[in-house]
């Protein structure tokens, strides 16, 4: 048998044995995203048999960006993820480098770190709804504790930077825990040669650690920001997308679009407009990440 005819039944058998998974992934994923394609272009209300093959063209869609409540909802979608995931990604790294260093119970501190990332979202809502209850909740009281007044952690004014505090707590252990594999990978003779230098600690990490963790901070932060647009359980179970509209994101407009009117055509054209933000948004990490492996290679 010639080198070709084996690489050729090589990629037959590599074909034959992924042919499964990739039945699986069509089902699951792509007949799914078909389908609430073609609902976007029609009438569909769920409470009027037969509207679903009304077709309407792109009707739905002119009326979703036209609606000030979508452009108000990716407007506290980004800035949800974006403040988000800049807190996270710096105390994720800070609490990385810490318990990168050597010292008694490490591995106790860094179990205890990973909980919060290990807890349901809706039981991470229902929690920090426990904290921020204005009369009795954890927060006031220990305010009060210190002779302080009480505050409205879920009025107009603080209900978005409470969720963004909550997904805070939730997403650092996640940053931490990339960003301590990256430095668990770190060459620590390269390290030791710039101690013997005269390096500081401060040029250690701008020259020689930063630049190392960069592409772990750009696998980070690519996950992190496609989920962090994508979240609703615990912003729905902590404020339900109030005050009023200011904590409704993309997510949560588009349930209360599909189950208050149950216009499930509006509903996946909602849907179809998001995955579209979630990709140019997240685009330019995605290939900043790429760029990085394919110059890794090279």
């Amino acid at each position: 048998m010639t080198a070709s005819a084996s690489a050729r039944r090589q990629r037959r058998s590599a074909l034959l044995f992924l042919a499964p998974a990739a039945c699986v992934l069509v089902l699951i994923y792509l007949w799914p995203m078909l389908f609430a394609l073609k609902a976007s272009f029609t009438a569909w209300i769920f409470t009027s048999p037969g509207s679903e093959n009304i077709n309407v063209g792109l009707e739905n869609y002119g009326d979703v960006l036209m609606s000030p409540e979508l452009w108000s909802a990716v407007r506290v979608t980004l800035i949800y993820a974006l403040v988000s995931i800049c807190c996270g990604l710096t105390l994720g790294t800070i609490f990385a480098l810490l318990l990168d260093a050597q010292f008694y119970a490490r591995s106790f501190f860094r179990s205890i770190m990973i909980i919060p990332m290990v807890i349901t979202p809706s039981v991470i809502g229902i929690f920090w709804k426990l904290l921020y209850e204005e009369d009795s909740g954890v927060f006031n009281t220990a305010l009060r504790g210190l002779g302080l007044p009480g505050f409205s952690w879920l009025d107009l004014a603080m209900a978005l930077p409470s969720i963004i505090l909550m997904d805070v707590w939730q997403t650092t252990p996640f940053f931490m825990l990339v960003i301590l594999a990256g430095l668990q990978a770190l060459d620590r003779n390269t390290v030791d040669a710039a101690k013997v230098d005269g390096a500081t600690a401060l040029q250690l990490f701008r020259y020689i650690t930063l630049p190392h963790l960069v592409p772990y901070m750009l696998i980070a932060t690519s996950f992190r920001a496609i989920a962090a647009m994508g979240d609703f359980d615990k912003i729905w179970l902590l404020t339900g997308g109030g005050p009023g509209d200011k904590t409704t994101t993309i997510t949560i407009f588009a349930y209360k679009t599909g189950f208050s009117a149950f216009d499930i055509g509006r509903t996946t054209a909602i849907a179809c407009i998001f995955v579209v933000i979630v990709l140019v948004a997240s685009s330019p990490l995605l290939l900043r990440l790429f760029r990085s492996a394919l110059e890794d290679r090279g």
